[in-house]
């Protein structure tokens, strides 16, 4: 799947797109990890800011992967907003669902990673690597 511009994947079928988007999300795992390593060497502000970005596109993607193979059609979760709609009404799959707390995880990662470290330049860097290592393992779970 590597190199596979976001528009081509209207032409892909649905296990195709979420397979494309659980690629997608394992290259910008791998991306934030070693933008955070850098940043370990560096202490340059800017690398550690894009190293949460890099962790926050990987929430992004990973989410559309979920959604898609739950049954959401793509129009329905295009913004922020969409998904977060969308990853609570899966609290009423059930309580093993619920228990995942699919859409807390996805707004603490929003407001740690996007929000407060890319936006507001605020970061405890452990914290933004504990971040980027809780979604990568919430994405082994997919």
């Amino acid at each position: 799947m590597d190199n596979i511009p976001a528009s081509s994947c209207k032409a892909m079928n649905e296990r195709e797109r979420i397979a494309y988007y659980l690629s997608e999300a394992e290259r910008f795992a791998e991306a934030a990890m070693a933008e955070f390593e850098r940043w370990e060497e560096e202490k340059i502000d800017v690398i550690i800011r894009d190293a949460a970005e890099k962790g926050w596109n990987m929430v992004l993607q990973a989410t559309k992967a979920l959604l898609l193979g739950k049954g959401f059609p793509e129009e329905r979760i295009k913004t922020h907003r969409d998904r977060r709609l969308a990853l609570d009404s899966l609290k009423n799959e059930g309580p093993k669902v619920r228990s995942l707390g699919l859409r807390d995880r996805f707004g603490a990662r929003e407001h740690h990673l996007h929000e407060r470290c890319l936006y507001d330049g605020e970061y405890i860097p452990k914290r933004v690597e504990e971040d980027i290592l809780i979604v990568k393992s919430i994405l082994r779970m997919l």
